[in-house]
């Protein structure tokens, strides 16, 4: 799934092609991709409605229009591009957004249809989006602060760092990076990290996550860009998936366990 250095790099491409347009009009082939809303509710609120911005909130891209949010999320593997109306964009085009005098779409390429649309008028609460951690690109709160929070969760470090609580849009392999970058053992339990530990995480957590960014994310199986290019963070990775090979720091075997059913990657000499 798309973590947040994938879903930064769609909504950094495709913001300068979407804001100040116009939806025209708005075609959906998967029903259950917009559930509980139908497509003729998504077609009303949408259309003939302009874009004033494009972000990102953890993994969910969020299209605001002068009405309301247009919520994306693109699951295991969706994709999301501006492209000429012209196109034939084979089967695995599930949404496609007409803009302006129909020379464009948006379209939501997703061939296992994981993906979601959802749209909220403005003024309403998106419940997805209630309880995210915060962002970690941006300031950190105080230390202590987050140091309290943690006090309160006695699971081990990694599986809440996947649970969105603590960082929104961390996910299995920056977690496992960051980990490493910052000496820390993913089953450590959170309430027993230090201050000087918590503030080495979120030092690491921004770091791996920029520098992902720079490289347009990680591509392992689906992920490409608006502009079809692949992510290549992955050739950087110091531990995911380098099981039994030598660690960066110490030259120990990078080992491997499972944590919330999801694969860990981490040395033991490095992590205490």
């Amino acid at each position: 799934m798309p973590e947040l250095p994938e879903v930064e790099t769609v909504v950094r491409l495709i913001r300068p092609r979407l804001v100040g347009r116009t939806i025209r009009d708005a075609t959906f082939t998967i029903p259950r991709q917009l559930q509980p809303q139908t497509a003729r509710e998504i077609l009303r609120a949408v259309k003939g409605h302009s874009v004033k911005d494009v972000r990102r909130r953890g993994k969910y891209i969020l299209i605001e229009l002068d009405n309301g949010t247009l919520l994306v999320h693109l699951r295991m593997t969706g994709k999301l591009y501006v492209r000429s109306a012209t196109l034939d964009g084979g089967q695995h085009e599930r949404a496609l957004f007409v803009l302006d005098d129909g020379r464009e779409k948006l379209v939501l390429h997703d061939p296992r249809t994981l993906g979601t649309i959802r749209f909220y008028p403005a003024g309403t609460a998106i419940p997805a989006l209630e309880g995210l951690g915060k962002e970690p690109l941006e300031e950190q709160e105080d230390i202590g602060v987050m140091l309290e929070k943690l006090q309160r969760r006695s699971m081990a470090i990694k599986p809440l760092l996947l649970n969105q609580s603590l960082f929104a849009g961390v996910g299995n392999i920056y977690a496992s990076e960051a980990l490493w970058v910052a000496k820390i053992d993913p089953r450590r339990p959170a309430n027993e990290l230090t201050r000087a530990e918590l503030k080495r995480l979120t030092a690491a957590v921004r770091k791996v996550l920029l520098r992902a960014i720079e490289k347009g994310g990680s591509t392992l199986r689906n992920f490409a860009d608006p502009e079809g290019r692949a992510g290549s963070y992955q050739k950087e990775f110091s531990v995911y998936g380098r099981e039994g090979e030598p660690c960066l720091h110490c030259g120990k075997p990078v080992e491997r366990m499972v944590q919330a059913q999801r694969a860990t990657y981490f040395c033991k000499g490095c992590q205490k």
